[in-house]
């Protein structure tokens, strides 16, 4: 004997199916708007905590900075390059907070990644990690250099190498072009083609010259596709001693498959059990595990107290390489598929 739904019951729950899935794509346009509030808002809650949210507002005022005094050293019209001095040095670093929209979703979680890996570093230098032994090689050279400049002294007012994927290279550089152009307009009191035109040239020779092959994240992958298979455990490993999480994605990506921003964005937003089968994978030891769960902490939520690691470290032992190796072939799905299986109501 089965027991059958009513037509209307059916529809009913057809309509609730619908409402949830659309609710789910809403909650992300809520969730950015929500992010883009807390880029001024002190104290902003789990997501962005004091430490992330100071690091990235020094990482956006850096890069807007250098793209900034680029711009302008790539103007061919001194009449522009004279209204855009008597804007005052620092003007899109400034204007910004006033305009925050003007970050997408994509360049917000992409300087949010980018915040969290130079956070991490900080945290592990405060915490007197020793350096782990690993083989340098040029790229592992330049990668540390360019971390360094990640974790420099948090001055608003400095320029930082914007060594970014191109991506948001692009967007970051006419970020800034709008809000020259707009400062330059309400300075003027009207709009200027002829402004809006030679930054655009400006910007235009700019961007054609940017290597995001020289870039930290470009670095990293090139160390993870250096690295022999057997090798890259113990690098992983290392890395996260050292509090290296951009080094660390680029071996899990080699290892797993996984882009590196969606490893990033696992160890420090992704639920537990993401985290752990992404360190198993990696062949993290306990003890290894155990100090990730500490840097990671104020990012995740699970406390840093001895019973809340005490707590990770059990569970991250039921995560054997079985289960791991069955929850990647899960997350390997291509991306489209995975998203439009998420909207679906689970199987029954």
């Amino acid at each position: 004997m089965t027991i059958g739904i009513e037509p209307d019951e059916e529809r009913a729950l057809r309509r609730a199916g619908v409402h949830a899935r659309l609710s789910s794509r809403f909650l992300d346009d809520v969730r950015h708007g929500l992010d883009l509030a807390r880029l001024s808002v002190a104290g902003s809650g789990d997501r962005w905590p004091d430490a992330l949210l100071a690091e990235l507002r020094f990482h956006l005022a850096g890069l807007l900075n250098a793209t900034e005094l680029a711009i302008g050293l790539h103007l061919t019209d001194s009449q522009v390059e004279r209204l855009i001095g008597d804007l005052g040095a620092g003007y899109c670093r400034d204007s910004i907070e006033a305009e925050p929209a003007l970050l997408s979703p994509d360049l917000l979680a992409y300087l949010r990644r980018r915040a969290i890996c130079a956070m991490l570093l900080r945290r592990a230098a405060a915490a007197g990690s020793t350096a782990a032994s690993m083989a340098q090689s040029d790229d592992l050279t330049a990668l540390a250099i360019a971390e360094r400049r990640w974790c420099a002294p948090m001055l608003l007012d400095a320029p930082m190498r914007p060594d970014l994927p191109a991506e948001p290279y692009h967007e970051l550089s006419w970020t800034a072009v709008a809000l020259l152009v707009h400062g330059c307009e309400r300075r003027m009191g009207r709009r200027d083609p002829g402004v809006t035109a030679a930054l655009s040239r400006a910007t235009e020779r700019l961007i054609a010259r940017h290597d995001e092959g020289q870039g930290a994240q470009a670095l990293a992958q090139r160390c993870a596709r250096g690295t022999m298979p057997e090798d890259r455990h113990a690098m992983a490993g290392a890395a996260l001693v050292e509090g290296r999480l951009l080094l660390f994605a680029a071996l899990a990506e080699r290892e797993t498959g996984l882009p590196l921003d969606r490893i990033v964005d696992i160890m420090a937003d992704g639920a537990p059990l993401d985290r752990h089968a992404v360190l198993r994978l990696m062949a993290v030891e306990d003890a290894i595990a155990f100090r990730t769960a500490e840097l990671l902490a104020p990012l995740t939520g699970a406390g840093s107290d001895d019973e809340a690691l005490a707590r990770f470290l059990e569970t991250y032992r039921t995560v054997d390489i079985a289960r791991a190796r069955d929850w990647l072939v899960a997350m390997s799905a291509p991306p489209m598929l995975a998203g439009k299986l998420a909207l679906l109501d689970p199987p029954r």
